[in-house]
């Protein structure tokens, strides 16, 4: 009721979030939550003629009107590029293309122009050519299936990039290409993965600790105290500072002229939980990261990031400027947001982050966030470049927790998890409607990168990572057979409602939470059933652990424990945790009290129209029309609270999250927040007149124990406003 839409919005937003390296089903989303990878190589790049596409892959796989274009690894090993690219092997004649390339109207054998690529690489390049076409399928059939205007894409393998690959058109109404090497995507959060490098750049130049307090290498900002315990950068890097959520952040315009320091203190986030306690993922805290830096290194975080990371590692295309700032040569290269609108495509609005921009507002390229990639898997150099030892790198991609070590989790910035028994870093990240995931595997040497600029689904992202995974370890899905249902033992403590964490527990937006739930449900003594975001995942219980499950396609969660009381729920992004509640914490306790509160309203008035005219019989006297006028005024609050919440569910689902700047909060969340008002007067009202309702001359015994049902419902009602913050709270 009261956030269908405002969950929906919620889970947009937490794209910048936590959109993690894998959607569990949703983003968000994680939420579920899929984000993807980008890679720049400056290696004389070679990119393909877009006009002659049809020969990378078969037009079975690859539809005409989506045009690939390819960037090679470098310039000494052209021969080795991926089909379709200007060098497919010594013979790069257009003969030899031509040969190739299927007879218009043809019938298409797939194998047979598979062999004849092989045919024509150079020893060592197969695994590379049959790695591209399958790229290429899964990426057409993505597009295909989810109307995806444009992606890019980029794999790199044993320190080389192996493809870098644009699909689609970056501007469809001009027909502009995706070119791997110069169309700029959105990252989103991937972004934060450059401000926790700087961090640990700074803790190898013993400029920074991670286990003092933030407030000692803060200059104008100051974080409030709370639980006894300060907060450190190893809290803000894997997000268990304890701040609540904040909608504000997505509410700072690109042309805000307040700096970061001036947001950052004027919305500092309550702390709501013992730092190292919950993981609750923070953009607000991400930015202060960003802060830190700059006030430790003494350069703006901006200067930071070009001349100590992009410089030196070569990564010329990356930029971090919002779209209104870009030079017009860099906006030109920008791909074009798109939504579906009217059954087809329609332009979507860049996302503004203005101050907050290092949470998640860099754009680059596919072959940029190659060398981003090949960096990080090279344990912090690039060729010769070395921005921090082997040593401090491998710290960074160590945990810092211990609660759930065969779980998804963080280390120092980086989403962290188990997969088919490897071991995948990366991070996810989502701005309106460009989603993006990077994904690192280092025992395979391995990183993908993926991202889109259409909002329909995030299921490309969250899986193209996932597929090449198992095409390079030649692993696969495994399906499962449903279980029967049998005596669930010691999983009976799993068992309930869980609410996540990541949410705003201060003001009006605490409503947003209302269904962001997970349900476990125990179906034997060793497997569970999790609903999250309206899909049910049949989890067994892992090898390694009591308190960790398992799914058919490797995605893990953890239940958290105090004590022996199971407490908290942690899901398979690694960012995102959800905490147990009573039957008062859940929000279903909040609809079924309203639910009663509108028939108790209703049935209050319509008694009201029958008695009209029937005399006083039926009532007279003062302590009647006390309980009578108390009952009336209520049923009203009622009526008009519920049509407060349908005007702000219209405004919230007409609101666009690009524009949040100058239209969050809506005044109808205002008018709401009014009416929450209404309602608790309504029900201290009620409860007053109580005792003259039973005094009443003419009630009847019937008529009495409605009011009394329809007084403790409103005082109930009123109460649970109060705790999801409705009233008595800010509005934003």
């Amino acid at each position: 009721m009261l956030v269908v839409r405002a969950t929906h919005i919620v889970l947009a937003l937490c794209a910048l979030q936590a959109a993690p390296m894998r959607a569990q089903s949703p983003s968000p989303p994680e939420t579920s939550v899929a984000e993807q990878l980008q890679e720049r190589a400056v290696e004389a790049p070679v990119v393909e003629d877009p006009t002659a596409q049809t020969a990378e892959v078969p037009a079975q796989v690859l539809p005409a009107e989506a045009p690939i274009a390819e960037v090679a690894d470098d310039a000494s090993d052209q021969s080795a590029a991926v089909p379709g690219s200007r060098a497919i092997g010594e013979d790069s004649s257009s003969a030899a293309q031509d040969e190739l390339r299927p007879a218009p109207g043809a019938d298409v054998n797939v194998d047979a122009l598979i062999s004849a690529a092989l045919a024509r690489a150079p020893d060592g390049s197969e695994d590379k050519l049959v790695l591209a076409g399958y790229l290429d399928g899964v990426a057409s059939t993505f597009q295909r299936e989810h109307g995806i205007a444009a992606m890019t894409a980029s794999v790199v393998k044993d320190n080389a990039l192996t493809m870098a690959r644009g699909y689609g058109f970056a501007d469809v109404a001009e027909q502009r290409p995706v070119l791997a090497d110069s169309t700029l995507f959105h990252i989103g959060s991937v972004s934060k993965t450059f401000t926790w490098t700087a961090v640990m750049m700074l803790v190898e130049r013993d400029q920074l600790n991670l286990d003092t307090d933030i407030n000692t290498y803060l200059k104008s900002v100051r974080i409030a105290e709370a639980f006894g315990a300060p907060v450190t950068m190893r809290h803000l890097m894997h997000h268990r500072a304890g701040f609540e959520d904040s909608m504000r952040v997505f509410a700072v315009g690109d042309d805000d002229p307040r700096t970061l320091i001036e947001v950052l203190v004027e919305q500092q986030p309550a702390r709501v939980y013992a730092p190292g306690l919950r993981t609750s993922y923070s953009n607000w805290g991400s930015a202060l990261a960003a802060q830190i830096v700059a006030d430790v290194s003494g350069v703006p975080y901006e200067d930071f990031l070009r001349r100590e990371i992009l410089e030196p590692l070569g990564m010329r295309a990356t930029v971090w400027q919002a779209p209104s700032k870009m030079d017009a040569d860099t906006r030109a290269r920008l791909a074009i947001g798109y939504k579906a609108d009217k059954g087809a495509l329609g332009t979507q609005d860049y996302m503004q982050l203005g101050a907050y921009w290092p949470a998640g507002g860099i754009a680059s390229t596919a072959t940029d966030m190659a060398r981003w990639m090949r960096f990080h898997l090279n344990g912090g150099e690039l060729d010769g470049a070395r921005l921090m030892s082997a040593q401090t790198h491998q710290a960074m991609w160590t945990r810092g927790f211990d609660d759930r070590p065969d779980a998804p989790d963080l280390a120092h910035g980086f989403q962290d998890r188990s997969y088919r028994g490897l071991r995948l870093l990366g991070h996810g990240g989502a701005t309106a409607s460009f989603f993006t995931n990077m994904v690192l595997v280092p025992e395979l040497s391995l990183g993908i990168f993926v991202s889109q600029s259409s909002q329909q689904t995030r299921v490309s992202v969250s899986q193209l990572p996932e597929l090449i995974v198992d095409r390079v370890s030649g692993k696969g899905f495994a399906p499962t057979l449903a279980v029967a249902p049998t005596e669930p033992g010691g999983l009976s403590d799993f068992a309930g409602t869980y609410v996540q964490n990541r949410r705003v527990f201060s003001s009006f937006a605490a409503t947003f939470a209302l269904t962001a739930t997970a349900n476990v449900a125990p179906i034997s003594a060793d497997a569970l059933l999790l609903t999250l975001n309206g899909q049910a995942t049949l989890y067994r219980r892992a090898a390694s652990g009591r308190d960790t499950f398992e799914a058919a396609d490797g995605a893990r969660i953890a239940f958290l424990r105090e004590g022996n009381a199971v407490v908290a729920l942690a899901d398979g992004s690694g960012v995102h945790t959800y905490e147990k509640v009573g039957v008062l914490g859940h929000p279903s306790a909040l609809f079924a009290a309203l639910a009663a509160a509108v028939l108790l309203a209703l049935t209050t008035l319509l008694g009201y129209w029958w008695r009209l005219g029937r005399g006083a019989d039926y009532g007279h006297g003062v302590a009647a029309g006390i309980a009578a006028f108390s009952n009336i005024f209520s049923a009203l609050c009622v009526i008009g609270f519920v049509v407060a919440v349908a005007l702000m569910l219209g405004d919230l689902e007409s609101l666009d999250i690009a524009l949040m700047p100058g239209s969050y909060p809506p005044p109808s969340m205002l008018h709401t927040h009014y009416a929450g008002w209404a309602m608790a007067g309504a029900a201290g009202l009620q409860i007053l007149a109580l005792l003259p309702a039973w005094q009443a001359s003419g009630w009847g015994l019937v008529r009495r124990l409605h009011f009394t049902a329809f007084a403790l419902t409103m005082a109930l009602l009123a109460f649970l406003l109060w705790h999801w913050r409705v009233f008595a709270a800010p509005v934003y």
